[in-house]
């Protein structure tokens, strides 16, 4: 959910990359059969999708960052919130926003917790007011004494501001503490909170987003161009590993967001005139006055994205996922390309990976400025200027609809091991191409990851990809997005064409809705091909050793 790619066919540079990515060699983008041209309605169907940080499945590869020791800057206590606090979620409901046939999938519902929300947006002002209810669930293996909960917005990548006004811990009013330069909440329990048992948070919060910022800042958390993007602009709990918090401050050569699979339900109101576009799928929807309200379920999900827009939209079915395409009237012709590769995409990585599960997926136009595509569970956002023609609007928006299947439904943490999402989505073009257009486009394709690995050997820029973010040195690109990719071509070339493919559908299927590591990963590999591939792991992905490219 969150930050990345300032390459070109590769959504995933961030705003500190410098290289470019490889060039497209797609065939020319065909615009779908079936087009919309109204606001697409969501109608309650079925099951749940996931996002970038699902339910772990095992414990992170890298130790989570530990509390800080400073002590919090407080906020007077803070008015009960209990009254205004939206209902409890009905997990029932969420059955709307899954394919009817992964309806099931809501059988895990006690693995996730619940964020019901109650916004308001205020285009004009650029503010978001929220009441928010989190019912939590210990699922750590020792008892808590805090939750934290993240505040992007907060973040000077952001450039906005998230203010806690109300919090109440069951019922009863409880002290704003914010940590970490006010990135973090933290929140004390009354009492120890033991594994398996439940709390439930009562929120009020203000946001306020940036302007015009989209050079200099964060383009998802933005307005600029007809779009207010208010990426994860609502309290987020923290990942917790025996009693270990992931609290670290974000670097920003990734994505921001390391958060597990979820219920979202959201009431979000707006002035008419705008279209509210969301993670998730609409089931009501009402008119009064020059008002809107709607209400939204996502199906498990990472994270749950809000903007609104005075857009376009495009609509076409990718196996039965209803693709939308929101973007700028005189950019019509690139709206409908988007539309077409994504709908392409879902088809493809469908196939090659296994069915998406969610019933709508949305491709938004951005002012991103410093990055070229962002995934967020159930969207991703484009570069506008890539919607001029320009031959990188394919394989961008390929790469983003690659993330929903690599840290949307199987997740990672985004800051310790990204390569585990970026690398796959990044591998999702030469797939993509691949079924497209045939062996020798693929080929081209993994060609430009090739030659971007081979410059950092040439720069003496090798290192191991397993890494933070924060420790690699002018090289992320070159090996997130270049040696990482080059590893996928050498693991399906030591396993063989029908073992990798058993592979990538193994390891989405086991992980789905899931935060892994590398180990489940390299397990699933071997479990497909019956071999052992911890060499070959070691040396590509856990060490700087001399390599024979594939």
């Amino acid at each position: 959910m969150q930050r990345t790619w300032l390459l070109v066919a590769l959504l995933g540079c961030l705003a500190a990359c410098s290289a470019p990515p490889p060039a497209p060699t797609a065939v020319p983008t065909a615009v779908p059969t079936t087009v919309a041209t109204v606001a697409p309605t969501a109608v309650p169907a079925v099951v749940p999708t996931a996002a970038p940080t699902g339910v772990p499945t095992a414990a992170p590869t890298a130790a989570p960052t530990a509390a800080p020791t400073a002590a919090p800057t407080a906020v007077p206590t803070a008015v009960s919130t209990a009254a205004a606090a939206p209902a409890a979620l009905n997990v029932q409901d969420q059955a709307a926003a899954l394919r009817p046939e992964f309806a099931a999938d809501l059988a895990r519902a006690g693995e996730w917790n619940r964020y019901t929300l109650d916004v308001a947006i205020d285009p004009a002002a650029r503010t978001l007011t929220g009441q928010m209810r989190l019912e939590y669930t210990n699922r750590d293996s020792a008892a808590l004494d805090r939750i934290y909960l993240h505040l992007y917005p907060n973040l000077p990548d952001f450039g906005g501001r998230l203010d806690v006004r109300a919090l109440d811990v069951d019922g009863a009013p409880a002290e704003v503490l914010y940590e970490a330069r006010r990135y973090l909440l933290r929140v004390n329990l009354p009492r120890p909170l033991a594994p398996g048992a439940s709390t439930t948070l009562a929120l009020g919060w203000l946001v306020s987003a940036p302007a015009n910022a989209s050079q200099r800042l964060y383009g998802a958390f933005n307005e600029e161009g007809g779009v207010l993007a208010l990426a994860s602009s609502f309290p987020i709990a923290a990942v917790v590993r025996g009693g270990a918090w992931d609290i670290g401050w974000p670097d920003g050569k990734g994505d921001f967001v390391n958060s597990e699979t979820a219920l979202f339900d959201v009431t979000l109101r707006a002035p008419g005139g705008w279209r509210p576009i969301t993670t998730g799928v609409v089931v009501e929807q009402r008119a009064d006055g020059g008002a809107q309200t709607l209400r939204i379920v996502s199906g498990p999900q990472r994270d749950f994205m809000i903007a609104l827009a005075q857009f376009e939209v495009a609509s076409a079915d990718a196996a039965g996922t209803r693709v939308n395409s929101y973007y700028r009237a005189e950019d019509a012709a690139g709206g409908r390309a988007a539309l077409d590769a994504a709908v392409k995409a879902v088809e493809a990585f469908g196939k090659r990976y296994g069915p998406y599960p969610l019933r709508e997926l949305d491709v938004l136009e951005i002012a991103a400025g410093t990055f070229l595509g962002v995934e967020y569970p159930g969207m991703v956002m484009i570069e506008q200027n890539l919607y001029s023609g320009d031959p990188g609007l394919e394989l961008t928006v390929a790469h983003e609809v690659g993330h929903q299947w690599w840290y949307s439904q199987v997740g990672n943490d985004v800051q310790t091991a990204a390569w585990l999402d970026e690398a796959l989505a990044s591998y999702s073009q030469v797939v993509y191409q691949e079924e497209l257009a045939g062996p020798a486009a693929a080929a081209r394709e993994l060609d430009g990851f090739r030659e971007r690995y081979g410059r950092a050997l040439a720069l003496g820029r090798d290192a191991p990809v397993q890494q933070p973010n924060s420790q690699f040195n002018n090289n992320y690109v070159l090996l997130v997005y270049g040696k990482a990719v080059v590893f996928f071509a050498a693991l399906r070339q030591r396993m063989g064409d029908a073992a990798f493919d058993r592979f990538l559908h193994d390891y989405y299927a086991a992980n789905r809705y899931g935060y892994v590591g590398g180990e489940q990963l390299l397990a699933a590999a071997e479990g497909a091909c019956g071999c052992d591939l911890h060499p070959l792991y070691a040396d590509w992905i856990t060490r700087a050793v001399p390599l024979e490219m594939p």
